[in-house]
């Protein structure tokens, strides 16, 4: 019997198993009841038992009523993901994402130095990441990562370069990656905070300037041989001319950020700058949401250069399973909740009450961290996180100080080609072994702790207010 046929049976060996054992004192029989589903999905993500989407379909059929379980497959954040798959499928046809790659390469003094130009490459490929999906990215440009590798004589740094930079730039926005997503999500009913995008940026944006050098650093001085000079200077890319359908998307996707930034009041201090929102009814991710929508929908209206977006060319491009892991997140969760499950779990959260605030969040960051590795962090982030705002409420913590670093963490695997798909790219399609993944991946896997513990502890509190 195969691993997948094993699993689909444990799976429902275990939920079985659950579902008829007596019920524990103090949790009721319909939250026992939504443990053994819970089982169920949790053994069939981790294995692969059946495709991440179908395993995302049970809570229809399986938990509350289906229109109660259907309501979170259309989540507005669902429509802000897909928003944003629309403008990646946009910017890759027009080809913005080859013109900011030279751009960042066209420097003499940066591709004379290998160790600069893997920066210039990371960087880019981090600021594309936070738009374009991070597995879009690192599809996009690999076979660049791989040519610049064999001229610097250090193919796995670039490959592996340009895998970790995907994921760690995808941190910086809500819709560059699910698990930020599955967050902003959850946060109004497991926090009682709503995350907009521009509110996300300010915790996002710091992540990646810290991770960004701490990769570069591990690739080039510790895991890998990065020399400092190669001799001569690598060929200049080539920088086209600007093309009408270029600039096109470059407005568009422009106006879609400077309304999401515009959407909730700004107060500068000496002057207060209005947001639109107020203008409009509706929660702060329906109005991201519409601005998604919106932007999409022009998209597929304004010509890009002599023919106008077409269906078939985005339909391919995106990933509809992660629409649907999301709303399959967001159903599983609201059953968790609603059931009194997570508050049961979550009982035994006084034991760290008393924990200093650095020790608890760094053992969160390491759990989510090495638990990611085998599974994946959409479906990490959606069974830790109504846990873990329980527990914290228990313990006397505001929610979001656990929740967000933990989100942050699930984008923060870097060892294992399973982790991640820019690092099961990086292994099948750009030839990195699984040794030296490992090797890189484990230092970084714990800068990354580090580095997350104290933007969790030092700057969330501040963005969200959770400090008086």
């Amino acid at each position: 019997m195969s691993l997948r046929k094993g699993s689909l049976w444990v799976g429902l060996v275990l939920a079985g198993v659950v579902s008829w054992l007596p019920t524990p004192e103090g949790l009721p029989y319909d939250a026992q009841l939504t443990a053994a589903v819970a089982v169920l999905m949790a053994v069939w993500w981790v294995f692969d038992s059946l495709p991440r989407a179908v395993t995302s379909l049970v809570p229809l059929v399986g938990i509350q009523t289906l229109g109660v379980s259907a309501a979170s497959y259309a989540h507005p954040l669902l429509y802000l993901m897909l928003g944003g798959f629309v403008m990646g499928a946009a910017m890759e046809r027009v080809g913005l994402h080859e013109r900011l790659v030279a751009l960042v390469l066209q420097p003499h003094w940066i591709r004379i130095n290998p160790r600069r130009i893997l920066a210039a490459l990371m960087l880019a490929t981090a600021g594309l990441s936070g738009l374009v999906s991070n597995t879009a990215t690192t599809l996009m440009l690999l076979p660049l990562a791989v040519s610049l590798g064999r001229g610097c004589d250090s193919v796995p740094a670039f490959v592996l370069g340009l895998a970790y930079a995907a994921s760690i730039g995808g941190m910086s926005t809500l819709i560059g990656t699910p698990p930020n997503a599955v967050l902003a999500g959850m946060s109004p009913d497991l926090a009682g905070v709503e995350i907009g995008f521009a509110g996300w940026l300010l915790v996002g944006i710091p992540a990646v300037l810290l991770l960004l050098p701490a990769a570069w650093w591990v690739l080039t001085r510790m895991a890998f041989e990065v020399p400092e000079s190669s001799g001569a200077a690598a060929d200049a890319p080539t920088v086209p001319a600007w093309r009408e359908g270029e600039q096109r998307v470059l407005w568009i996707v422009g106006g879609a950020f400077v309304l999401w930034l515009a959407r909730a009041e700004k107060d500068l201090g000496v002057v207060t700058v209005p947001g639109w929102g107020p203008w409009f009814d509706g929660k702060g991710s329906e109005l991201d949401a519409g601005v998604a929508m919106l932007t999409a929908i022009v998209l597929f209206a304004v010509p890009l250069g002599r023919n106008t977006l077409t269906w078939r060319e985005v339909e391919s491009s995106i990933p509809w399973g992660v629409l649907l892991l999301l709303g399959g997140g967001f159903s599983l969760a609201g059953a968790v909740a609603s059931s009194g499950l997570t508050a049961w779990i979550a009982s035994g959260a006084d034991a760290v009450a008393g924990w200093p605030s650095w020790l608890t969040v760094s053992l969160i960051c390491t759990a989510i961290t090495f638990v990611t590795e085998l599974t994946s962090n959409t479906a990490t982030t959606q069974i830790a996180l109504p846990l873990l705002a329980e527990a914290a409420t228990r313990a006397g913590v505001a929610p979001l100080a656990w929740m967000v670093p933990a989100t942050l963490s699930a984008s923060c695997a870097f060892m294992m080609p399973v982790a991640t798909a820019p690092n099961a790219i990086a292994a099948e399609a750009g030839g990195v072994s699984t040794a030296d993944m490992v090797r890189g991946g484990l230092v970084l896997n714990m800068a990354g702790v580090a580095i997350l513990t104290v933007i969790g502890v030092g700057w969330v509190p501040w963005v969200f207010g959770l400090v008086g």
